[in-house]
């Protein structure tokens, strides 16, 4: 009998998922369960490396914050089996995985027994003697700038998580009207550009923030990260493109995009992001590399 264990963050979203319930489903199925709220008991730190299945009920920040301790135990070097139950607001990891947050948690537990291992790549980020991973994307520009947004905005008033997705879109096509193009080198892995964008992105799956495609060719486990560029140029038609999105119009937009395995990149511009935080660098200089095969999501 495999062993599962439950990390739920019962704030994610705007649903609300007992534990009993999420319990239930997945020991009808036949796994041993050990549950932990991971926001309140500490403890699962020291269980994980027990698990069999490490089960994440909750949005792309909780994943973040259970595969950065995988990482720190050194677990992930025996290739961690993760499942996800979406019940955060934009859930990019889930979208990308292919997991419907409107199907019942009691149908995703049951396919597991069916389902496949998804080989997934991560994205690595040096930085002033400071090392970090990323499953979403890294980078400069409109989007660090969107965070520091929202982290200022109370989301509770909010009825649903596609009212707090609205209004990051909202937010992200106002800073895109008066956001500043940086200048930006880039050598990947053995070409150099040089030009200056309103964003830049490295991305390891195609959607970011709220559920903003950039990149829809990216794959999980083909070994590369695609950069996303947006040039001044491009300002006028990306807004137009976004405020179609948050109305729910048909748009598309043509992302310029390197594909590498490796990214050294030196700006002016000295703030980044990695996936849902924000990082001031000393001098906005970065390198970021893929790593290959790293987890296996089970869908």
């Amino acid at each position: 009998m495999k062993q599962v264990i439950l990390l739920h963050n019962p704030k994610a979203g705007d649903e609300d998922h007992f534990k009993s319930d999420l319990m239930r489903a997945i020991e009808k199925e036949g796994y041993r369960c050990t549950y932990y709220l991971i926001k309140k008991d500490e403890r699962w730190k020291d269980q994980i490396d027990e698990a069999d299945i490490v089960v994440v009920a909750g949005g792309d920040g909780t994943v973040r914050k259970v595969v950065k301790e995988l990482f720190e135990k050194g677990i992930a070097k025996r290739k961690a089996t993760l499942a996800l139950l979406p019940m955060g607001t934009a859930n990019n990891l889930s979208k990308t995985l292919l997991l419907n947050k409107e199907t019942s948690f009691e149908n995703h537990v049951n396919a597991w027994k069916n389902g496949e291992y998804q080989r997934f790549d991560m994205g690595t980020i040096a930085y002033d003697g400071n090392a970090d991973f990323f499953l979403e994307g890294a980078g400069y520009g409109i989007f660090p700038s969107l965070i520091q947004t929202m982290d200022k905005i109370d989301l509770s008033q909010l009825e649903t998580t596609d009212d707090q997705l609205k209004l990051a879109l909202e937010n992200l096509y106002k800073i895109i009207q008066t956001a500043e193009a940086h200048l930006y080198t880039i050598r990947a892995d053995d070409k150099t550009y040089e030009d200056r964008y309103l964003l830049l992105e490295v991305m390891n799956i195609p959607s970011i923030g709220p559920n903003l495609t950039l990149a829809p060719a990216a794959q999980i486990d083909d070994g590369y990260l695609d950069l996303v560029t947006i040039s001044e140029k491009e300002r006028e038609a990306f807004a137009l493109h976004v405020k179609k999105i948050t109305k729910g119009e048909a748009t598309s937009f043509d992302f310029q995009t390197i594909r590498a395995k490796r990214f050294e990149i030196r700006s002016t511009n000295k703030t980044i992001h990695i996936d849902d935080k924000c990082v001031s660098t000393s001098n906005g200089s970065l390198t970021i590399e893929v790593r290959e095969h790293i987890l296996d999501f089970l869908s």
